[in-house]
């Protein structure tokens, strides 16, 4: 039993570890212990085992709320142009020369506050992280549905016997 003992600080960070990517392999990795050592900690230690499992599902609802952000809010992908970065314009700035707006196609590059060029962006959704999340949390309207035909064994035996016949064997 001695050699199951983890210290509290490595069982802590085993758990911070499971709720941040829930995967038990990693997450023993992470504090220098086997994956298969963890499992005879968890069933020799029930506490524990039941602090692992609420950290897992804890780790799997962080991951099916970032699968929705994706899905549903969806994330900010850079617009590229024949491989370079496309930048927003400042089309409302002024020119100090003329006291007037540039011209749209000389528009300067808009800077963040620390002066760096801003990079143009356009949301990406994912339809597959849609269709996992439907298909989990309403299993009974969005599964898959296959129409399996059966035929009772002596159907398949005569047609095996038909099929042999018209191809002479």
């Amino acid at each position: 039993m001695d050699q199951l003992l983890l210290t509290p600080e490595k069982r802590l960070a085993f758990l911070d570890a499971l709720r941040d990517v829930p995967n038990v392999t990693r997450a023993a990795r992470s504090i220098g212990v086997s994956r298969a050592r963890m499992y005879q900690v968890y069933e020799a230690e029930p506490d524990f085992a039941k602090q692992w499992d609420e950290a897992l599902e804890e780790g799997v609802e962080c991951m099916e709320a970032e699968a929705h952000r994706r899905g549903f809010e969806g994330t900010d992908k850079p617009l590229v142009h024949q491989g370079e970065f496309t930048y927003l314009r400042d089309f409302d700035a002024i020119d100090p020369l003329t006291d007037e707006k540039y011209p749209p196609h000389q528009a300067p590059i808009k800077r963040d506050k620390n002066g760096r060029p801003i990079v143009a962006t356009m949301k990406e959704y994912s339809d597959t992280l849609c269709i996992f999340l439907l298909k989990a949390h309403a299993p009974d309207k969005y599964r898959e549905r296959v129409d399996v035909g059966h035929t009772s064994g002596t159907d398949l035996a005569q047609r095996l016997i038909e099929g042999r016949r018209r191809v002479g064997g």
